[in-house]
């Protein structure tokens, strides 16, 4: 009835300029993000398609979908193709009654985003409030407040909203 496709990778690894970015690394995230993506969603859509009874896939993202960035190539790409992905695969299942959204979060207080990237920079305080004061709300989301929007996304509330991509982000896409 519902997949949700949650592939992470964390960017540091891939952390490069193009010129630097060694082709493996570029591979190794869309494979993780953008194959997995597609996989995962090909095997469940045969199985919605053939049951008849509809569904929904909620593919997360991230807001480096919705704009590029130095040094953040093979993400960038990756999350710019799930969002991608997530259009065509609602405008080619919606007849089916399957919704296919996605979401797209900030910077979440999570190990990872702490371990991967605040804390391999030269002053982590300074990193995390470089963060924290790029979003107007002023704070990083927490993993409960992805999860609510991938909870909404999947529940009836949402029958009329597909092929979407949400920014979950405090307002950081809004601007400055």
């Amino acid at each position: 009835d519902i997949l949700v496709n949650n592939a992470a990778f964390g960017m540091l690894p891939a952390l490069a300029p193009i010129v630097d970015l060694a082709p493996e690394m570029f591979q190794k995230v869309m494979d993780v993000k953008v194959t997995g993506t597609y996989l995962c969603s090909q095997a469940v859509l045969r199985q919605m398609i053939s049951r008849g009874q509809g569904g929904k896939i909620i593919n997360i993202s991230s807001v480096a979908g919705k704009r590029g960035g130095p040094n953040t190539l093979a993400y960038n790409a990756a999350c710019f193709a799930v969002i991608g992905m997530t259009q065509s695969m609602a405008r080619e299942v919606g007849s089916h009654n399957i919704n296919v959204n996605c979401v797209c979060p900030g910077y979440v207080d999570t190990d990872m985003v702490r371990r991967d990237g605040i804390d391999q920079t030269d002053d982590p305080q300074a990193a995390e409030q470089a963060i924290i004061d790029y979003a107007p709300l002023k704070r990083m989301s927490t993993p409960g407040e992805i999860a609510k929007a991938i909870a909404y996304l999947a529940s009836d509330d949402a029958a009329f909203i597909t092929g979407s991509a949400l920014p979950i982000d405090g307002g950081s896409t809004a601007g400055h």
